[in-house]
């Protein structure tokens, strides 16, 4: 559970959810087109978030998070191609509650070019961009633990500030090592997804 396992670690800790539950809310972003959804309306759609020409005002109203789970494989692709907006360093950087050099530091982004890429609305690609989506994929992955949480403080648990301190601590699943020494690459990043996988499911890795 996110308030339980999350928080302590404790991959025991906590009921395992037989029955995946959506939301109502939650089914109709499912069934919805993009045709329905604009970037103005919700600031999550792939096209308005991640795509080149986002504007400034779109991008610091998107949740990075959201377009991102909403992406098809060509989608990622596209976005890995391309890499993505500067702007989203500074959205991990409010949700984990953590130091914009700190996000910096790990994902490998080099300062003055990002600041200056986030001031003009640039992107960053290569490595640092991978890294930056993998860190979006973890907030991904831990929002999606907490609805799925059945523990009565999962709803107001923050799991964003969480996941913040969770990566820089050492792990004992990865041999001592932090998440955050692991983003910079595809396999460092499965790794760290399936310990989090665990914490969820309750066994130990």
């Amino acid at each position: 559970m996110v308030a339980g396992a999350l928080k302590e670690q404790a991959a025991g800790v906590g009921r395992r959810r037989t029955t995946r539950k959506i939301a109502p809310e939650a089914a109709n972003k499912r069934v919805a087109t993009p045709a329905s959804v604009t970037p103005i309306e919700r600031g999550a759609t792939v096209l308005g978030v991640y795509a080149p020409g986002a504007s400034q005002a779109t991008l610091r109203k998107a949740d990075f998070v959201a377009a991102l789970s909403q992406a098809t494989t060509m989608d990622l692709v596209e976005i890995e191609r391309q890499g993505v907006p500067a702007q989203l360093f500074s959205f991990l950087a409010n949700r984990l509650n953590l130091p914009l050099s700190e996000v910096l530091r790990i994902t490998g982004a080099p300062r003055s070019t990002t600041l200056r890429k986030l001031s003009a609305g640039g992107r960053l690609d290569g490595a640092v961009g991978q890294a930056a989506l993998g860190v979006t994929r973890l907030l991904a992955k831990a929002r999606e633990m907490a609805a799925e949480s059945t523990h009565p403080e999962a709803a107001h648990f923050d799991v964003s500030r969480w996941l913040g301190e969770w990566i820089r601590k050492p792990q004992a699943a990865l041999g001592g090592r932090k998440p955050e020494e692991l983003l910079d690459t595809p396999s460092g990043l499965d790794a760290v997804m399936r310990v989090l996988g665990a914490i969820q499911s309750g066994v130990s890795v």
